[in-house]
């Protein structure tokens, strides 16, 4: 009996190769099951999908464990979990642009990018808050939110009303090193566009995040150097780890970017 297999199920691969011992070619042949490395190579066991109701609680666990480890900011002020950042969570969960990476097999899921609408009296907000925490690190931290928000002022630049921010983006340790922050990036980008939002924003305060943007296409239009922002006395109120010395401000926004950019750094130049 013979058996005879389709061109569609194995491949012939004809491979050169050189003999050592004397100067004939011999001719090998291997077969490729499928015909499929390169496809079974790329194939990711992680789905990136919107986030529901009934994922907030995870997402908030994988944010303990994913986010404040690696967060310089946080690192910087000495932020552990807490119910206030678990609050602003959940609060920007619930607009419906919250991200996942789930597990395709067992639907666990092991990071998430965090997305929200921000409006133009939002840094005020963030400052009212901040006045009525007792703990002096999240105060520090939320005053900080509120004066990144405003040094673009791109409500005011771009005289738009709703600004799409990609506002925490994170992976378990674990999974991290698999393309899974520039896949949640990626498609929370193609999300704001999806949902007409005349601006796509990301405040990378780590360089990871900012290579990430870079990749995507964003246009850096602003820098907050760490060393800038002081306190009263004048001293630096908070030191973040050398490699990670300011935050960049993204946008994708074309083709008002370079416009943006050039009214920004003649701002600057006036200050």
């Amino acid at each position: 009996m013979s058996l005879t297999f389709g061109p569609s199920i194995f491949k012939i691969i004809s491979v050169s190769m050189r003999c050592n011992t004397n100067q004939h070619t011999h001719k090998t042949r291997c077969f490729s099951l499928f015909c499929g490395k390169q496809n079974i190579k790329d194939a990711s066991p992680y789905l990136i999908m919107r986030a529901n109701k009934d994922d907030f609680d995870e997402v908030l666990k994988v944010m303990h464990e994913g986010y404040f480890d690696g967060e310089p900011i946080v690192n910087a002020l000495g932020i552990s979990p807490n119910l206030i950042m678990d609050e602003r969570v959940r609060y920007a969960m619930a607009e419906g642009y919250t991200l996942v990476a789930k597990c395709k097999y067992n639907g666990r899921i092991v990071g998430a990018c965090i997305n929200k609408s921000t409006r133009t009296w939002d840094p005020d907000l963030e400052e009212e808050l901040a006045c009525k925490i007792e703990s002096e690190s999240m105060r520090k931290l939320l005053m900080f939110y509120a004066h990144i928000m405003r040094v673009p002022d791109l409500w005011r630049y771009l005289e738009v009303q709703k600004i799409y921010e990609m506002a925490y983006v994170f992976v378990k340790r674990p999974y991290r090193k698999r393309g899974l922050a520039y896949r949640l990036l990626d498609k929370s980008k193609a999300l704001g566009v999806d949902a007409s939002f005349p601006v796509v924003r990301c405040d990378a305060t780590n360089m990871y995040t900012a290579r990430i943007c870079s990749r995507l296409g964003m246009q850096k239009i602003a820098e907050i150097p760490y060393s800038t922002y002081l306190d009263q006395n004048f001293n630096s109120i908070f030191k973040p780890p050398w490699s990670n010395e300011s935050v960049k401000i993204f946008c994708d926004c074309s083709p008002q970017c370079r416009r943006l950019k050039k009214k920004i750094d003649e701002k600057s130049k006036s200050c």
